[in-house]
């Protein structure tokens, strides 16, 4: 009995103690926002500074087919992901200028007001050496911290047939890295890419979307069997081929895939 009414005593003293320590606590956090000459300029230049927003650019992807894992560089996805969303890049690349510009001239701002243990009232109730720690806390939360630099993450996994991750890639590119790619994308002739190096970089990841699950798919939706001469083999004589060739615009698509024996998926070709 008496260790429970110990117990319940210092139970209550911790409780008492913590709403002690919260009620000074909010004592020196009200006098801070009201008397703070430091934090009331701090408000001024944020309410002065917006900055904008990204789209997010960060792609990742999982092979479970260890060839195509180790074919495919971050560099070659990034390629193939920007030729579908190069413009809203573009556009956010306005607003990384912007931003930049802005941040600057907030930083500038945010310097001169650093001017900390400056009150618009006595101190004399407070511990000085307590308010200038909070303040100067408080201070630094409340800067704007705004995404300035614009940058694209590429992250490649390989997996076991279980689903779990043994290996993986990952690769930070610039805005500038990012822009040089787009201007090499946007080389073209028609449909087709000047740029040999950009090319093979998308036929490599469209290629790719050729999983190990949608390859047995294909085999068993064609019967094991070549659909050009009828000849069934074993899995190392049978291949997936594009109908429409990557070449000629054609995807990796369930309804674009055919099983082909090796000598009639070399005799095919490119053609369509």
């Amino acid at each position: 009995m008496g260790f429970i009414i110990t117990l319940l005593i210092i139970c209550l003293l911790v409780i008492s103690t913590y709403y002690a320590f919260l009620v000074i606590r909010k004592k020196y956090l009200d006098f801070l926002s009201n008397n703070s000459l430091a934090l009331k300029a701090l408000r001024e230049v944020n309410a002065k500074y917006t900055f904008l927003y990204y789209n997010n650019y960060d792609q990742e992807h999982t092979y479970d087919n260890e060839n195509f894992y180790n074919t495919i560089s971050c560099e070659d996805f990034l390629i193939y992901q920007l030729q579908f969303v190069k413009e809203d890049f573009m556009h956010d690349m306005e607003n990384e200028k912007i931003n930049k510009q802005n941040y600057d001239a907030y930083r500038k701002e945010i310097r001169s007001i650093e001017y900390l243990g400056n009150f618009s009232s006595p101190v004399d109730k407070y511990n000085k050496k307590i308010l200038l720690k909070l303040e100067k806390s408080i201070f630094e939360k409340s800067k704007q911290k705004p995404v300035i630099n614009l940058t694209a993450m590429v992250s490649l996994y390989c997996s076991k047939i279980n689903g779990e991750i043994y290996r993986q890639k990952s690769q930070i590119f610039s805005s500038e890295q990012i822009l040089s790619l787009i201007k090499r994308i946007n080389n073209k002739n028609g449909n087709f890419f000047n740029d040999r190096e950009v090319w093979d970089s998308i036929c490599r990841v469209e290629r790719g979307k050729v999983s190990n699950k949608m390859r047995f798919s294909i085999y068993s939706r064609d019967g094991y069997r070549c659909r050009i001469c009828g000849r069934s083999g074993a899995f190392t004589d049978l291949e997936i081929d594009h109908i429409k060739p990557i070449a000629k615009g054609g995807k990796s698509t369930y309804n674009n895939l055919q099983t082909l024996c090796k000598r009639c998926n070399m005799e095919k070709g490119d053609k369509y």
